[in-house]
């Protein structure tokens, strides 16, 4: 990371999520000097207008409440879900193959809706989350980081020689459409047997729920209310004893592992860092991962260091605020 541009010590960072807005004045170290929150304008998905109007004016509030004027910043850095492009467009999101798509502008309504000309940055969220990790979290002091982020969804970012890649359009980094079966089944954006299908915790209360309609008696029935598994109740009855809850688990943590083979012996990072809701379990599910690793990998790649991600939702809005610093 640069020094930034000449003494600006601190950025905004924002961290736009489907439901909530967060928005952070973060100092050069990754301290984050205060945060406001807010549930998110619009529709969920695709009404990005009303967001961009929501985030200016959290801006503008976040300034008045700190006292920093805006010459002070070194800029202002955006995590967002979907497809990012290098202008800060989002051209994509991860969906159905026929949906609809019609480029949103963010950087440049952002700048608009700010009035300001101020370096202004934009990226995927789980890029921007992975970034932040690298800087300030389990990835310190390693050059070459991969790392996953596995929620209800799986996301994650590529860090090689000490900078965030991109590719050619801007759309690298997309970790949870890593293949593990070509004969398995198609998530919505097409791709077969994919690790978001496998191990995210979406996945993981699906195919525990599977396992009850089944007739398998298990512990879960006595946590379990309505037709629905959450991923936290599996890990919990895990934690009981459960043998369908553990079994589950491993069935995740195995796809997980055999994807990491994949991006070990394709990149050999230093380090790969597993953060998000599911990754929070502890080893219940990572260690698991890195037995699937080790036994999988080829020598010279299977003692790569799999750990926690330790930034935990910080991640995003310090991670966004560092894009800032990085492009100075």
């Amino acid at each position: 990371m640069t020094e930034g541009q000449g003494s600006h010590r601190e950025a905004i960072g924002v961290d736009l999520g489907s439901t909530n807005i967060r928005v952070a004045l973060v100092r050069q170290d990754g301290e984050i000097v205060r945060l406001l929150r807010d549930k998110a304008a619009g529709s969920v998905t695709l009404d990005f207008g009303p967001k961009v109007e929501q985030i200016a004016g959290m801006v503008d509030q976040l300034l008045d409440l700190t006292g920093v004027d805006w010459d002070m910043l070194a800029g202002v850095g955006v995590g967002v879900g979907g497809h990012i492009d290098r202008d800060g467009v989002i051209t994509g999101a991860n969906g159905p193959r026929e949906t609809v798509w019609f480029p949103f502008p963010f950087r440049t309504r952002l700048s608009e809706a700010l009035g300001r000309a101020l370096p202004l940055c934009v990226d995927n969220d789980s890029k921007v989350a992975a970034w932040g990790e690298y800087l300030y979290g389990a990835g310190r002091g390693a050059r070459d980081v991969v790392c996953l982020t596995l929620g209800t969804g799986v996301g994650g970012g590529i860090i090689i020689d000490g900078k965030l890649v991109h590719g050619a359009a801007g759309l690298a980094g997309h970790l949870g459409f890593v293949s593990v079966d070509m004969h398995g089944p198609l998530c919505p954006s097409g791709v077969p047997g994919c690790i978001e299908h496998y191990a995210s915790g979406t996945a993981i209360g699906r195919d525990a729920c599977s396992g009850l309609k089944s007739g398998c008696y298990s512990k879960l029935c006595d946590l379990v209310e309505g037709e629905t598994v959450a991923s936290t109740t599996v890990f919990e009855a895990a934690r009981r004893g459960d043998w369908l809850a553990r079994q589950t688990i491993n069935n995740a943590a195995y796809a997980l592992g055999i994807a990491i083979c994949s991006l070990l012996h394709t990149l050999n990072p230093e380090v790969v860092i597993i953060g998000g809701g599911v990754a929070e379990q502890g080893d219940v599910f990572l260690n698991p991962v890195r037995q699937t690793v080790r036994e999988h990998a080829m020598l010279g790649y299977a003692q790569t260091p799999i750990l926690p991600a330790e930034m935990g939702d910080r991640a995003g809005v310090v991670g966004a605020a560092a894009l800032c610093w990085s492009a100075a």
